[in-house]
């Protein structure tokens, strides 16, 4: 059903921006963090430094955590239900080349599914309705 790969490839590529907001957000309550300690010599510091690295952390987990599960739906959409819109190769090669900067499973990830779009690029091809056999009249 051509409706649930899209809808599994929107929502994986929506997920695999929070990996992004996440990274982001971990970034700038680190950078909040790292002032206050060089001056977390007294109890009421060493708390607000704790908190804003937790923060971090948090966002980190969050964001891993969301682009785990987006990974695996644009994943579920490409090779499980074989969705092949024309935009999603693009999306593909672009999320594959992103995930090639990440992690070891990212770089995994990444080396498979380049090789797989490349072998069946003929597969994506733009759906229109002049040759659907469905849309005729």
């Amino acid at each position: 059903m051509p409706t649930k790969g899209k809808y599994l490839a929107i929502w994986g590529l929506v997920l695999q921006a929070g990996y992004i907001f996440g990274i982001v957000i971990s970034i700038i309550g680190m950078l909040r963090a790292f002032p206050q300690l060089a001056d977390a010599t007294t109890i009421p510091l060493q708390v607000s430094l704790a908190a804003d690295i937790t923060l971090s952390l948090y966002a980190t987990a969050i964001g891993i955590t969301l682009g785990i599960v987006g990974a695996g739906l644009l994943c579920t959409a490409l090779f499980g239900v074989k969705y092949r819109a024309s935009w999603f190769i693009t999306a593909m090669w672009i999320m594959s080349v992103l995930w090639l900067i990440t992690s070891p499973i990212g770089i995994i990830l990444g080396i498979i599914v380049m090789f797989y779009l490349s072998k069946h690029k003929d597969e994506f091809t733009e759906q229109s309705g002049a040759g659907d056999p469905l849309r005729s009249t």
